[in-house]
């Protein structure tokens, strides 16, 4: 499955029923070692907390917004994705405690 080029190998799991953006991202990246960076839920809220983001944008779009601002690379993507997985479960629950929160002293920019 993974000799299929990356963007065709994606487009081929999207066609998929039952399979969405996020799940086939993380298939390629976790599984494949293609550079797709997953957009999940903990990425929207973080992000859209600290108005970094427009929570409603599409998952397309937040995807290019991400890839384009980081090196296309697999472990970057997985360690990047894997720090806000963290900072999501240990300070920006759903119910907001931003009184810990490591990313507060960085003023919201967009």
């Amino acid at each position: 499955m993974f000799s299929i080029p990356g963007k065709a190998l994606r487009e081929k799991l999207l066609a998929l029923n039952g399979l969405g953006p996020e799940t086939v991202d993380s298939i390629l990246l976790y599984a494949g070692g293609i550079p797709y960076f997953v957009i999940d839920a903990y990425t929207r809220r973080i992000f859209s907390r600290h108005q970094w983001l427009d929570a409603k944008a599409s998952y397309d779009t937040l995807q290019h917004d991400f890839m384009s601002q980081l090196p296309l690379h697999v472990q970057t993507y997985n360690e990047y994705h894997a720090l806000i997985v963290k900072t999501a479960k240990v300070y920006c629950k759903k119910t907001a405690d931003c009184s810990d929160c490591p990313l507060r002293i960085y003023p919201s920019t967009l």
